[in-house]
């Protein structure tokens, strides 16, 4: 293989491009462009051997101490690259160790949240590593620079994810030497159900003792040198801090520049060298520089700190109720995919003070003003600034709106087509992650988008914001497009997972799968091109669409050889000419660029879901194969750092390849060496593109006892909610509740709402949309998170303020109008009657307390209300301190609480399961048992949230005309300690409620 290079001599020196655009980009800078650092290949020679195939002239004792079974070594190296092993070092499902002894509760002294599975695990990783460092050839006193950071800016922070409950917890270790970064240098490690499963190194090279780590330039010096190879001058600023860091190259590789300029030439030692001597370290200055003339580019350099010379040169940047218009996949008009949908809810948006729920839904009324920005997204439109201010709901409008910046004439010139379908689009494809990945920092911020920005035929991600063109020279506005946005966000999330950084050789198939499993379609950025889609040589068959006449005066389809045109990229191989994969081979003989090489590993993901899980013998129906693949790649792509390497047939021998971590994340016993419960599908799936490895042995194994029937599910709509409950299924350990909304149904990708134990069958999903139709499913779980039964048929739900009973087969609906025959309607709420606001909307009217908009965060708390007049208690809004599930345990009591703080004696308890708590947002709990208060007396509640929920320390009062709350106390857990006074956060909605 020969490292593939674009040089241009020093007279025509122009920047690096960035190779990670949507598509591949045209220069923005300079009159030519160069790609040398950004050199695009398949491998880069290295070769992975197993313990009986190590070179007997090369080993040389280099493994005499090592007594692990089914390693993998780097022949560059000659250090462990992979152990994949099962030692219990936590207590778990997959072993007998205790986290007490001596306590009726075995389970005393187990982290209760994210960031203690965190420390415990990372501690039991480090006492392990430390143990074995003379076997794994290694110096552990290079890892674990910041042992108590956890998921910080700081690149030596341990990064780590836990799913599960810590059942499963993924860690990436940086490696330092001197305290200085080793670039692209860690170690990665799994524990699965309290077993550490895999331990894997990558590019550990051997650093001499006497490396010195003390430049002998400066970083100054580095940047003038930079300017002197580019021909380009200086400006002040700087996308990052300067830092020294250590390289690690294979032996052979040849710098692409120098001081006196671009190379003319480079190669590439192709021959193997001796075990353990194919890496060679460097110090160099990471430094990020700014030039004259540069537009959208954040170039990245690395100078040697001792010699001057430039090893790499690159640009960064990763190119591709509150209602509104939305595109729901595209704009291309094709079908309903492609066309305008009205009067879509515009979630987790700023109106007024309070932020809308996923319905869009928000609850002051009066004059507020509109904002499409809000916790998660903030869209910044080109055409202007966007308001819309509005009484008794907000509507964004969009259907008369023509043309990139074209308005329907009111929200400001920002409330166009892209930012309004941006915004929802970057709303769901998030909400959908973090049900995935809830202990996930970065999908807990703001993310930026830029929409519309001045230029045509692409989009991208530049390492903090994604931004979108729009229409023109052949191309859609981007922006409009649900895959390209999904792409782009893609990126951020590749850059913000476990591993960190963009994934290597290519980040654009992962986010390219992000975008096909949200809008479960392989055709990536249908409506972006007027043009066919390529396939690099391998044209594709149906990923279609259509194209504006930017004239506006009409839309017009596009025909070629009797197909519409206008798709990208398709990564299911079936749909391209060849109808073959597109293999690691293929790779090294056609790919010169990154968007190329990720169709290696994406189609292996796209094949895993569309074939062999619904193959036998597994013969999932589709959207149990669906969320499936959506679980084993939200966690096994967040610690790949490299999808393959190596050679065609084993390039998934890596540590942190794609095809070792979906095994890890599909692992249900803490021991991938016994099989895992797809691991075939898994093996043939990525074997077909040459990209799996024959250690460990493959077979399928695991979740005896798995439930096989479907439960059957029905359904009740009430006022913005969906009431969902379900038959008991054999061997359900626990149920998974799925939720999808838009054109397409139940066949997209869906936010996981809630896993329940297999004693509770029904489930109330709030915050929704009335008139809207949402889409559930139903799977039960067999023993650990990775058995899954088959999912229920799809239930479809409205919600709506009558009251409608959807079944899988039959939908009747009961009206709250008034008759001659019901009570309902003479204005009084009268619970002799069975009324509720749920039967009778118009005599139970829902009104809401407002405790308080506190960010503290506490455990526990108990509080008592008094109302003026008979009330009863609906719901009680909860406000997580983060996103993510957490156990709910609400109690009541008639009387006040003094006296019974400490036992759940004297209490009622009216809800007891695990809900997803969003952050600042309330999540509103239905109060299932009796809670009428009559006028005058006291109702006190003690509300737990184990993984903490805000609060507002200091105060214990709030009222208004109907209701007070008078005491508020905070506890330090259920029924333990209290510790002084304060009110929850959120709210509490009550009734005007007869007993009579």
């Amino acid at each position: 293989m020969k490292l593939k290079l674009y040089i241009i001599p020093p007279l025509l020196a122009s920047l690096v491009p960035s190779t990670k655009a949507f598509v591949e980009p045209e220069s923005t800078f300079g009159t030519s462009l160069i790609e040398a650092a950004n050199s695009t290949r398949a491998s880069a020679g290295t070769t992975f051997y197993f313990g009986d195939e190590i070179p007997n002239e090369s080993s040389a004792n280099l493994f005499e101490h090592l007594d692990f079974s089914g390693a993998t070594f780097d022949a560059r190296s000659g250090k462990v690259a992979n152990i994949d092993l099962s030692v219990p070092i936590l207590p778990g499902d997959g072993n007998n160790l205790l986290w007490s002894v001596g306590f009726a509760d075995s389970s005393a002294g187990m982290p209760e949240d994210a960031a203690e599975w965190q420390a415990v695990g990372a501690n039991a990783v480090q006492d392990w590593i430390y143990s074995n460092q003379q076997e794994l050839g290694i110096d552990a006193s290079e890892l674990f620079a910041s042992a108590s950071a956890f998921n910080g800016e700081d690149e030596t922070a341990v990064r780590s994810a836990v799913h599960g409950d810590g059942d499963l917890i993924q860690f990436s270790l940086q490696r330092t030497f001197k305290g200085v970064v080793v670039r692209g240098s860690r170690a990665s490690a799994t524990i699965k159900a309290g077993n550490l499963v895999n331990v894997g190194f990558e590019l550990w090279s051997e650093i001499a003792s006497d490396f010195d780590v003390l430049p002998r330039i400066t970083a100054r010096e580095a940047y003038q040198i930079l300017a002197r190879s580019t021909g380009y001058e200086l400006k002040k600023g700087r996308s990052c801090k300067p830092e020294l860091q250590i390289l690690t190259q294979a032996a052979g590789e040849v710098p692409i520049f120098s001081t006196k300029g671009l190379r003319a030439s480079s190669s590439f030692k192709e021959a193997t060298p001796d075990v353990g001597q194919g890496y060679t370290t460097y110090l160099v200055w990471k430094v990020c520089p700014t030039f004259k003339g540069q537009t959208i580019e954040e170039f990245e350099a690395l100078v040697d700190a001792k010699t001057s010379t430039i090893y790499s040169f690159r640009d960064t940047v990763e190119y591709y109720q509150a209602k509104g218009d939305v595109y729901p996949l595209s704009n291309d008009g094709k079908d309903e995919n492609g066309q305008l949908q009205l009067d879509w809810p515009m979630p987790f948006a700023q109106v007024g003070s309070e932020v809308t729920d996923t319905g869009g839904n928000y609850f002051n009324g009066g004059t507020v003003s509109a904002y499409l920005y809000g916790p998660y997204a903030n869209m910044v439109d080109s055409c202007g600034r966007e308001i819309l201010t509005g009484s008794n709901g907000v509507d964004w409008g969009g259907d008369k709106a023509k043309g990139d910046c074209g308005t329907p004439g009111f929200g400001g010139p920002g409330n166009t087509h892209a930012s309004r379908s941006g915004f929802y689009e970057l709303n769901k494809i998030m909400e959908m992650a973090r049900s995935h990945l809830p202990s996930n920092s970065w999908l807990q911020k703001q993310l930026l988008a830029v929409m519309n920005v001045n230029n045509s035929c692409n989009a991208y991600w530049n390492g903090k914001n994604i931004y979108f063109y729009r229409s023109g020279n052949g191309c859609g506005n981007t922006g409009e497009i649900a895959a390209v946005v999904d792409h782009e966000w893609g990126h951020g999330m590749d850059a913000w997972d476990v591993a960190r950084g963009i994934s290597q050789p290519s980040g654009e198939g992962i986010a390219d799968v992000y975008a096909a499993l949200r809008l479960n379609d392989s055709c990536i950025g249908r409506g972006f091109y007027q043009k066919p889609c390529g396939g690099n040589g391998n044209a594709c068959l149906s990923c279609t669409g259509a194209y504006y006449d930017y004239s506006w005066s009409k839309r017009v389809f596009a025909f070629l050889n009797e197909s519409i045109y206008l798709g990208v990229r398709d990564i299911d191989y079936m749909k391209r000419k060849n109808q073959s994969p597109s293999t690691f081979s293929w790779a090294d003989k056609n790919c010169n660029g990154v968007h190329c090489l990720g169709y290696v590993y994406s189609e292996a993901i796209w094949s895993l879901y569309k074939r062999h899980l619904q193959s036998p013998p597994y013969n999932y129906d589709e959207n149990t194969a669906l969320e499936i693949t959506t679980r084993l790649t939200y966690i096994g792509a967040g610690n790949v750092q490299t999808w393959f390497e190596g050679s065609p047939g084993s390039g998934g021998c890596g540590t942190s390849s794609g095809y070792r971590q979906f095994l890890l994340a599909d692992d249900d016993n803490g021991n991938v060496n016994d099989g895992t419960p797809h691991m075939v599908a898994i093996y043939n799936a990525f074997n077909e593109q040459e990209i799996a490895c024959k250690s460990p042995t493959v077979k399928d194994s695991g979740c005896a006892g798995n439930p096989n029937q479907a439960p059957i599910v029905t359904a009740s709509p009430g006022d913005m909610r969906a009431a969902l409950f379900w038959n008991g299924v054999s061997g359900a350990s626990n149920y998974e509740v799925f939720r999808a909304e838009g054109v397409n149904g139940c066949s997209q990708g869906k936010v996981k709402l809630v896993t329940l134990s297999s004693n509770d069958r029904s489930y109330t999903d709030t915050g929704l949309q009335n008139g809207r139709e949402y889409y559930y499913i139903v799977i039960p779980k067999g023993p650990n998170a990775a058995c899954f039964g088959p999912a229920s048929q799809c239930t479809t739900v409205v919600p709506s303020e009558s009251v409608t009973t959807t079944t899988s087969t039959t939908t009747s609906t009961v009206t709250t109008n008034p008759t001659s025959s019901t009570p309902c309607g003479n204005g009084v709420c009268e619970l002799s009657k069975n009324e509720t606001p749920l039967t009778c909307s118009n005599d139970c009217i829902v009104q809401e307390l407002a405790l308080s908009s506190g960010a503290d965060n506490n455990k526990a708390m108990m509080f008592a209300a008094t109302p003026v007049k008979d009330v009863s208690f609906a719901s009680i809004g909860i406000v997580g301190k983060k996103n993510g599930n957490s156990l709910i345990r609400i109690y009541t009591r008639a009387g006040s609480y003094s006296g019974f703080e400490s036992s759940s004696s004297g209490w009622e308890l009216c809800f007891n399961q695990s809900v997803g708590l969003q952050l600042g947002v309330p999540t509103f709990i239905d109060l299932t048992c009796s809670t009428h208060t009559p006028a005058g007396t006291i109702r006190s509640f003690h509300v737990y949230s184990k993984n903490g929920m805000n609060i507002q320390k200091g105060t214990s009062n709030t009222s208004n005309t109907l209701l007070q709350v008078s005491e508020s106390v905070t506890l330090k857990d259920l029924f333990k300690q209290v510790q002084g006074t304060g009110i929850m956060a959120g709210s509490l909605r009550f009734y005007e409620a007869s007993a009579n």
